[in-house]
């Protein structure tokens, strides 16, 4: 992947290709762990709106202490003669059980060869033309190595959080649009659904184990070795996002601290440009509102011109009021709006006070991830001094939902 310039105004216009849909083999990896009805849907939704796909489900190693689960895993087995169940030796977690699936086909089932791989939440509800849109996207373009879809928010209407997050989840699409240009395509490849071309897939070597965020790690290395990413405009799901501050917080810690991880492993820049700039633009913002704080003290004793202030809060006002207009905007693209989220996105006052919460979650990211980094040396060898602090700090980190272990399930 190169940085080319021109895209910043005229997005990139990748050459289409004809392929014959009846003939693409196209296979379906759901990880599970614990998993209810809604996976039971998928499977169904999957098998029959889909006539050629095989759908592999690779229970994580559930505990089979219910007669409920028994039940769950026998319905998913039921759904078809293309549904193929797969289980864990041990616990894995979500990059561990999709590897597992991949190892599976690509060395058991050496008959059927996919050329194309989609990855799925075991939660996602999915419209009859989901999956065809995102093969006829991916298919399209040679150099495409994945495609993902359009998010939308299942249970919006739960309550302010939830909404919350549905308006947010239509700037994410938009974002993803947007990126194609410039940027050389989405930053995550998110892992609710993706189509990923088969052999792009397995030239990358799969899922990265053990790390937080392993959609946006993978899609990293794709672009790394110059496969195209984008979304797919005709191509929505749906997922469950919490409805909890609780469960949202630690959902953001691990977005955030993650994709710090990502960028600190980068080999080249390109394929995190998005990041990179996102957080210069955070850091300028903040000295900013330093120099503009400098200036009030300061600006009437001879420190500075205090027109300079004056600038800064009216190109601030004016950042404001753009973004404002542009969310107005977007709202026309809302599918499942109602009056409620007009009345949310006019009023500005929660998705104020929101944003402010998850750049508090990235302050605490930076914190964690600086912490991480002057700690790793600390080792038994060290000062029993300081591993006692070091160990005070990753139990306050912990508290509050930062952890740089891997894998974010509750069992």
């Amino acid at each position: 992947m190169t940085i080319n310039l021109k895209n910043f105004i005229l997005p990139t216009r990748a050459v289409k290709t004809f392929f014959n849909v009846e003939k693409t083999n196209v296979c379906a990896i759901i990880p599970t762990y614990k998993p209810g009805m809604f996976t039971v849907t998928l499977v169904e939704d999957l098998i029959r709106w889909n006539p050629r796909i095989a759908v592999y489900v690779v229970d994580d190693s559930t505990p089979r202490d219910n007669q409920e689960t028994f039940r769950i895993f026998e319905k998913i087995t039921l759904a078809s003669n293309r549904v193929t169940l797969l289980r864990t030796p041990s616990n894995a977690l979500k990059a561990g059980a999709l590897n597992y699936a991949l190892k599976y086909i690509f060395e058991g089932r050496k008959a059927y060869m996919p050329d194309v791989i989609l990855t799925l939440d075991d939660d996602v509800v999915i419209s009859p033309t989901t999956v065809q849109n995102l093969v006829a996207e991916l298919m399209s373009g040679t150099n495409l190595g994945a495609v993902c879809s359009q998010c939308a928010v299942l249970n919006k209407n739960k309550n302010i959080l939830t909404r919350l997050q549905g308006l947010e989840y239509l700037g994410f699409n938009a974002t993803r649009l947007a990126d194609e240009g410039f940027y050389g395509g989405p930053l995550v490849m998110h892992g609710m659904l993706t189509a990923f071309r088969a052999h792009a897939l397995f030239g990358v070597g799969g899922f990265a184990e053990k790390h937080l965020i392993e959609d946006y790690e993978i899609t990293a290395r794709l672009k790394t070795q110059g496969w195209g990413v984008k979304a797919a405009i005709n191509s929505y799901a749906w997922t469950i996002v919490p409805e909890r501050f609780s469960e949202l917080w630690r959902q953001r810690t691990r977005w955030s601290y993650g994709g710090l991880t990502v960028i600190a492993k980068a080999k080249r820049a390109a394929p995190v440009l998005q990041d990179l700039l996102g957080h210069g633009v955070f850091f300028s913002t903040i000295l900013m509102v330093d120099l503009l704080i400098l200036l009030t003290l300061f600006g009437n004793g001879g420190f500075t011109h205090p027109q300079l202030a004056y600038w800064i809060i009216g190109l601030s006002f004016l950042q404001v009021a753009v973004w404002y207009v542009f969310q107005l905007w977007l709202m026309r693209f809302y599918r499942e709006k109602d009056i409620y989220d007009w009345v949310i996105r006019a009023s500005l006052i929660p998705e104020f006070v929101y944003s402010n919460m998850l750049t508090l979650v990235v302050v605490g990211s930076y914190l964690f991830f600086i912490f991480t980094t002057l700690t790793h040396t600390v080792t038994q060898r060290s000062g029993s001094a300081l591993q006692g602090l070091v160990t005070r700090c990753r139990r306050m980190f912990l508290l509050i939902g930062y952890t740089d272990g891997w894998g974010t399930r509750v069992n």
